[in-house]
């Protein structure tokens, strides 16, 4: 941990521990032990990178910290208290009461959106750019770039990359999904009745995760972390949220976490979401289904 690369040793010890206490690792061990009410944790977690974010903006030294660590607190409390409170409240429930599960699935994620718009607060001041952002189609046949993970040894087109990985991604999901939930192929009735719904709720799921958790954190910590190393932080803590969703649990995390650094890795690349958008689409109208099968939330 020297700046031997250029990095503040500093800045990344506070970005990487920032990341795990906006984690969901907290919650899995008060979860584990049956503790506390259920909004008391990642309220903590929020309210303590909020305070520790308007300290750091008053030094000069860990300034540039200030809107990642905002980031962090509005993601938390958006995907962990204010969306489920809303998703409890009377006038939802009454609105969803009788609403068939397509339905009910989709005004869940559309829930999560409150996150969306609480974070657009950190652009204050910044003058990010749709470019920063990766607001854009992006550059599609854009060259990949080998990694020591990856199975190529020169750089090939993300248009060659990016159908690869939807064949990959979808084997494995597909299996983890049929493993995990155990569906019934006889349910849905009517499978194609739910498809817009899939649609919809797929497309609106991918669009949010990928501002909350990758355009807006990317954009924050473009000066104070390499870019490789930014990947991976980012894709780390994508990963470790979806321990409660899906595909869940350890090995739900290995999984989110691999493909969230794809996807990150797709957008510094092609300097566009396109890729990372469209994997994500594909893959959850494929979880969509699976719930559907098994109809679970």
């Amino acid at each position: 941990m020297s700046r031997s690369d250029g990095v503040d040793p500093l800045q990344r010890w506070i970005a990487w521990g920032a990341m795990l206490t906006a984690s969901v690792v907290p919650m899995i061990f008060s979860h584990s032990t049956g503790h506390g009410p259920p909004y008391s944790v990642p309220a903590a977690q929020a309210l303590v990178l909020a305070v520790a974010a308007v300290i750091f903006s008053r030094s000069s030294r860990l300034s540039p910290l200030t809107g990642f660590l905002f980031t962090l607190a509005i993601l938390r409390l958006g995907w962990s208290v204010i969306a489920p409170m809303l998703g409890e409240s009377a006038p939802i429930q009454s609105f969803a009461a009788g609403m068939a599960w397509g339905p009910k699935i989709f005004i869940s994620r559309l829930l999560n959106v409150a996150g969306a718009l609480l974070i657009l607060t950190t652009f204050i001041g910044r003058n990010f750019s749709r470019d920063d952002l990766f607001l854009r189609v992006g550059q599609l046949d854009a060259p990949a770039q080998p990694e020591p993970i990856l199975w190529f040894r020169k750089a090939i087109p993300w248009t060659r990359f990016g159908p690869q990985l939807l064949v990959i991604f979808g084997l494995g999901l597909t299996t983890f999904l049929f493993i995990s939930l155990r569906p019934d192929f006889g349910r849905p009735s009517h499978p194609w009745q739910l498809l817009p719904w899939a649609l919809a709720t797929a497309a609106l799921n991918a669009a949010n995760e990928e501002f909350q958790f990758r355009c807006v954190p990317l954009a924050h910590l473009r000066n104070v972390l390499p870019v490789r190393e930014t990947l991976w932080l980012t894709a780390i803590f994508f990963g470790l949220a979806h321990y409660f969703g899906q595909p869940s649990g350890t090995i739900g995390i290995v999984m989110a976490t691999i493909a969230g650094w794809i996807w990150a890795k797709s957008m510094v690349e092609t300097r566009g979401a396109g890729w990372a958008f469209s994997i994500h689409m594909l893959q959850d109208i494929v979880i969509f289904y699976f719930l559907a099968m098994s109809m679970k939330t």
